[in-house]
């Protein structure tokens, strides 16, 4: 018997663990961020199946697992799914909307938003019996879900999965820190949905406990009525999404205390943000790209993501923007635009470059980019502080204000409204401020030599938590008294 039990001790570390990875094809920033954690897992030898719920199809062709060993599964939305499937310009109205801005205007609309997207999909996974045949066959040690979307959750707890570990690709997560024992001390740390740093007044903060408590309603909301639909489809054979975030052995997050605001917290909640971030590549750019960079003395991008595109800019946003460029003849600006609009091609100056697609890791780790204009999302906001490189922030919708005042404060970068950019001369000031003032330069280049040596690489955390959930499962002395 002893023999035996050592046996099912070790060979695990022999042979590498089971796990499914449930990653829906909705935000690509998600998906990068689910496919480099199943590549971090297949690379250390585990075996690994990656289980794409697609809600989107104009996401589904997007690669975003390396590792050939692992396993990628699409599950597509049936007929009436596809149907209601949401275009991508309906992401264009945040650049206008004020209410995304507003504490709780914005989280009522992005949960109402959210749980639209999903209940299709989600529907059917729970009730799709060869899906959940082909699950229970695969013998899974662990499986890994976001705690954004909960119905990979929710599909794991139904079929008895082994060892949940419940992700959250933001910085934090009030329902969840709610639901584990997770503080939230509003008195220095500002919300997930702030518009404010760490230097905010009484007012602020009053504005951040009300931000607080609609954004912790709307998506506890948005949590109960996944946990109604999947309860309602299963009979009853469902926890509620509160026990299995507790229940499990670790909550990870996309946070770095290093560049994070600094916060307290309780073993179950596992920072891992930065180990989406590769080692800086000695490859050279592509000649295009090589020659744009050496055309001038400085050279900014400017690109806002894949869900909020620069052609869905309002015509004055985009008109401020050519007012900027026309003051700044001595800078090229690479601006990532993804449409052919050849009226706007014929009005820019000849210092700008248009490209549907940026090779953005390269170019912020070449030191010849000298600021990076961003809409400060979590995966753009980890990749800049990395690189060392100046940024100009300008936060569109949800997370990224905060975002962008985390960065901020490390004096490596400059917030500025999306409702400024008609005002191409206060833009122009702006990068001027940063390329004539050298203490952003010298504090980006610090933060990146912090990031890079951090006595616990992300990676490595990661890695051995969720090696550690496998073995484990659930570890009573983790959970809050």
């Amino acid at each position: 018997m002893r023999i035996l039990l050592a046996l099912a001790l070790i060979l695990p570390a022999i042979y590498g663990y089971n796990y499914l990875i449930i990653s829906p094809v909705f935000g690509y920033s998600h998906m990068k961020f689910m496919g480099k954690v199943a590549d971090i897992l297949a690379d250390a030898g585990h075996n690994v199946t990656f289980l794409q719920p697609i809600l989107y199809d104009f996401y589904a062709h997007k690669k975003v697992v390396k590792n050939p060993r692992i396993e990628v599964v699409n599950f597509e939305l049936d007929a009436e799914g596809k149907s209601a499937a949401t275009d991508p310009s309906s992401f264009k109205f945040f650049w206008e909307a004020r209410r995304s801005g507003n504490p709780v205007t914005g989280a009522k609309t992005s949960a109402q938003k959210l749980y639209n997207e999903f209940e299709h999909i989600c529907r059917h996974m729970m009730t799709d019996k060869d899906l959940h045949q082909w699950i229970r066959s695969k013998n899974f040690d662990s499986h890994i879900s976001e705690a954004f979307d909960f119905c990979g959750l929710f599909l794991g707890d139904y079929l008895k999965l082994k060892a949940p570990i419940p992700l959250y690709t933001g910085v934090r997560s009030a329902p969840a820190s709610h639901a584990v024992g997770e503080p939230i001390p509003l008195n220095y740390l500002p919300t997930e949905n702030s518009q404010y740093g760490p230097d905010s007044t009484i007012l602020d903060r009053l504005n951040d406990m009300i931000g607080l408590t609609a954004y912790h309603f709307h998506f506890s909301l948005l949590f109960d009525k996944q946990y109604e639909q999947a309860y309602r489809l299963t009979g009853g054979q469902v926890r509620t999404w509160q026990e299995i975030l507790q229940s499990s052995t670790f909550f990870l997050t996309n946070s770095n205390p290093y560049l994070s605001f600094s916060t307290p917290t309780i073993s179950k909640v596992v920072q891992v943000g930065g180990c989406t971030i590769d080692p800086p590549k000695s490859t050279k750019l592509d000649e295009e790209f090589d020659r744009t960079l050496s055309l001038r003395k400085a050279t900014v991008l400017v690109s806002f993501g894949t869900v909020i595109q620069s052609s869905d800019m309002p015509k004055s946003f985009k008109e401020g923007l050519i007012d900027t460029f026309n003051r700044m003849p001595e800078t090229t600006f690479i601006w990532k635009y993804e449409e052919d609009d050849e009226e706007l091609k014929a009005r820019l100056p000849k210092n700008v470059v248009l490209s549907k697609w940026v090779p953005q890791p390269a170019l912020l780790a070449d030191s010849r980019l000298k600021i990076f204009v961003t809409h400060g999302g979590l995966g753009s906001t980890m990749e800049v502080a990395y690189a060392g490189i100046p940024s100009v922030m300008i936060p569109i919708f949800s997370d990224q204000g905060v975002n962008a005042k985390m960065l901020a404060r490390h004096g490596s970068a400059m917030v500025y409204s999306k409702f400024d950019l008609p005002d191409g001369e206060k833009l122009a000031k702006t990068l001027h401020t940063i390329l004539s003032n050298d203490d952003f330069n010298v504090n980006a280049k610090r933060l990146s030599d912090i990031l890079h040596h951090q006595p616990m690489e992300p990676k490595k955390v990661l890695l051995n938590h969720c090696e550690f959930a496998a073995r484990f499962g659930e570890v009573k002395s983790l959970e809050p008294s």
